[in-house]
């Protein structure tokens, strides 16, 4: 009780509210720039087209508002995509890993704000971030591989009846451990103590993993029954309905963090 205490206190202290608001703000001009990126990078390798087979799998997942506008972008993103690797696009790539970069800095100070820890200055907190960004597009390259050879694979391994089941299942367990890796790289190497680090599993990273999968089917789940944005805001509903989700996330995240925090002065004490 005391722990719980002492969490909701910093939340209230630190602004956590306010700082996931801006948090979520940077995250929207970053998604649609991750994704062209993605595309582009994958795009050297295979078709990208299997990102919308992915998406798709996750569904479920997601508030049908924001996989609406995610899908919706997707496709736009897959259609204007060109088909060689001139200065053109490697100009494009450049920009999009540069938005991308800018909603990874803001988690990083946002995290380091909550821990209350100074944030890296000059070169090496840009050679940090640079290194996340990389990092993450890299982790989600690799997931997006492992759902492209899965299938393949499991032609070749005999698993009967199992094989159907393990296949509806295995884009889920890839997203959380994408999530829950993610959020260890963040939690260990975007804060910035003074002592030893958190390790890459964390009490943090996975209560933010589980609260993250727990609110966005709520979420979902309160848009299709008691949500009304599209009444109340009308061609840009879907729009709104995304930002909130990226609050949601980005406060969970934060949360996270606090909580990582907390259990790390306790242990100093």
């Amino acid at each position: 009780m005391e722990l719980l205490t002492q969490i909701l206190r910093s939340i209230t202290d630190r602004h956590v509210s306010l700082i996931a608001a801006g948090v979520a703000f940077y995250s929207f001009f970053a998604i649609f720039p991750g994704m062209a990126a993605i595309i582009a990078i994958w795009g050297l390798f295979s078709d990208p087209v299997v990102m919308r087979e992915y998406l798709s799998q996750t569904h479920s997942l997601l508030p049908d508002m924001v996989f609406s506008v995610l899908s919706t972008q997707l496709d736009a993103l897959l259609g204007a995509r060109p088909h060689t690797l001139g200065w053109a696009s490697l100009l494009s790539l450049a920009v999009a890993l540069y938005s991308v970069h800018n909603g990874v800095s803001a988690l990083i100070s946002a995290v380091n704000a909550i821990q209350g820890h100074k944030p890296r200055g000059g070169v090496r907190g840009l050679i940090a971030s640079i290194a996340m960004t990389a990092f993450l597009i890299v982790i989600a390259v690799c997931a997006l591989g492992t759902v492209v050879v899965l299938p393949i694979v499991m032609q070749l391994v005999p698993l009967g009846q199992f094989a159907a089941p393990f296949l509806h299942v295995a884009p889920w367990v890839i997203l959380l451990a994408v999530v829950l890796v993610s959020l260890g790289l963040f939690y260990r190497w975007g804060s910035n103590p003074t002592g030893r680090r958190h390790s890459w599993l964390s009490p943090g990273s996975v209560l933010a993993t589980a609260l993250w999968v727990a609110s966005s089917v709520g979420f979902s789940i309160y848009l299709a029954n008691f949500g009304a944005y599209n009444r109340i805001y009308g061609s840009i509903g879907a729009i709104v309905a995304l930002l909130m989700w990226f609050w949601i996330s980005a406060y969970i995240v934060l949360l996270g963090a606090t909580l990582n925090a907390e259990l790390w002065r306790r242990k100093d004490q």
